[in-house]
């Protein structure tokens, strides 16, 4: 059996208190970059529930933009119609003041008696 000499442990136990002490640097610099990437995720939370938020809008404005357009398209639809009776109603008064008009023509040169 081999002799452990006192100098052999201290050099061991030298090695191992390097050995923690860069352990404990390590742990400090982890816990700094946790500390970090805790606040980074805490505003990306924040960045998601407000996305989530303006995504909520949208869609009710999308909403609200169909239902309006459904809305103009039957007030198009009712203002063809109307233009449509109109036209007729217009037509129909020209007509009329046309053939009036050369009544009033023939009666003036003498066509009709």
């Amino acid at each position: 059996m081999e002799a452990i000499h006192m100098s052999d442990i201290e050099d061991k136990v030298d090695e191992l208190r390097e050995g923690f002490e860069e352990l404990r640097s390590d742990v400090g610099v982890l816990k700094a970059d946790v500390a970090v990437l805790k606040t980074d995720v805490a505003l990306l939370k924040t960045d998601v529930t407000e996305l989530r938020t303006e995504v909520a809008v949208l869609t009710t404005d999308m909403h609200n933009v169909k239902t309006g357009m459904v809305d103009m398209r039957v007030d198009i639809r009712d203002l063809r119609v109307a233009m449509r009776a109109d036209f007729r109603l217009l037509l129909g008064a020209l007509i009329s003041i046309a053939v009036g008009l050369a009544g009033v023509m023939a009666k003036g040169f003498g066509w009709l008696h």
